[in-house]
């Protein structure tokens, strides 16, 4: 989770500010030229209705949880978004998590791989290919064990 009830969130150029001081977070995917989209990445700065991906209910409700820059996560809800930001589909797409929906907490990161990015999408068959051959032979040097088995606070 990003933001909860009572938070103030924005994105610049893929830095998440919550209530108004921008987050460290070396793990989060940042957007690079080739993947850079201005409604994901300066989040809610652009209206949802330019993005094909968002939902229609969210397009609608969104604009009425903006105050100034920021999104402010209404009461009983939650804003979600994971560290594969600059790919992924959370709350900047579908809206809040309202707090029924959260039955469970993480335990621990069981793997973190230190990975190349790629800007594309679905990446053709060769470079899976390669990631996978890269991750095999890059196991133990490259897992990120520091973040590996670590109980989630």
């Amino acid at each position: 989770m990003v933001g909860i009830p009572g938070d103030r969130i924005h994105l610049r150029n893929g830095i998440v500010y919550l209530n108004g001081v921008a987050q460290d977070e070396p793990q989060a995917a940042k957007p690079t030229t080739q993947n850079y989209d201005p409604y994901v990445d300066d989040f809610p700065s652009v209206p949802a209705s330019d993005h094909v991906d968002v939902t229609a209910e969210w397009s609608v409700s969104l604009p009425t949880y903006v105050h100034g820059d920021d999104l402010v996560v209404p009461p009983g809800n939650y804003f979600a978004m994971g560290d594969n930001r600059t790919v992924s589909l959370d709350s900047r797409y579908w809206g809040f998590v309202p707090r029924e929906n959260i039955v469970g907490r993480p335990l621990f990161v069981y793997w973190s791989f230190r990975s190349p990015e790629s800007g594309a999408d679905r990446p053709p068959l060769s470079e899976q290919v390669f990631s996978a051959t890269h991750e095999f032979i890059h196991f133990f040097d490259e897992t990120r064990w520091s973040r590996t088995f670590h109980p989630v606070k």
